[in-house]
């Protein structure tokens, strides 16, 4: 069976408009994917993960701020992947399709394959970055604090489709 090495990415002391910092956020995401996932049989392990099987994927989870001068106006989750990667592609469109269906404006979210992705720096193998809000954007993080189990619903349903494991709702 496949395992899930999830990462946190950017400044964990990042602090949110409406309370809360980036380490506390992204914690209450990984909580409900982790739920989600080992109720599917899909262990979820942390840090580096540099014993990877082939099958295995790393998530690295995080938020963006936006440039200053469109500080609190810029929104939407995006996923990035890196280019070329087989895998990394896949997991990146079914995780994005998924957080569409949560997310409130679809519209707004970027799918991106990229030559480099500074969350994804060091890390070698199938992997990909999930920065689900812009954290200076009081709408983003409202949306992100009253759907943490959604979300990490959606992450977990997108990675079992990437990783072709069945994923039952529960």
């Amino acid at each position: 069976m496949p395992n899930i090495h999830l990462a946190l990415a950017g400044p964990l002391d990042a602090p949110y408009p409406n309370g809360g910092d980036e380490a506390y956020w992204m914690g209450q995401v990984a909580g409900a994917l982790a739920s989600h996932l080992t109720q599917r049989g899909i262990a979820l392990c942390w840090g580096k993960g540099e014993k990877m099987s082939p099958l295995d994927l790393r998530l690295v989870l995080g938020s963006q701020a936006a440039p200053r001068e469109q500080e609190g106006r810029k929104k939407g989750p995006a996923v990035l992947s890196r280019a070329g990667e087989v895998l990394s592609g896949r997991a990146a469109e079914a995780l994005a399709a998924q957080l569409g269906q949560v997310y409130p404006q679809p519209e707004l979210l970027t799918l991106e394959k990229r030559d480099f992705i500074p969350e994804l720096a060091g890390y070698s193998g199938p992997s990909v970055a999930v920065r689900l809000l812009y954290r200076d954007n009081p709408q983003d993080e409202a949306w992100l604090s009253r759907n943490t189990g959604a979300v990490g619903k959606a992450l977990a349903v997108g990675l079992s489709q990437a990783l072709t494991v069945p994923f039952h709702y529960a």
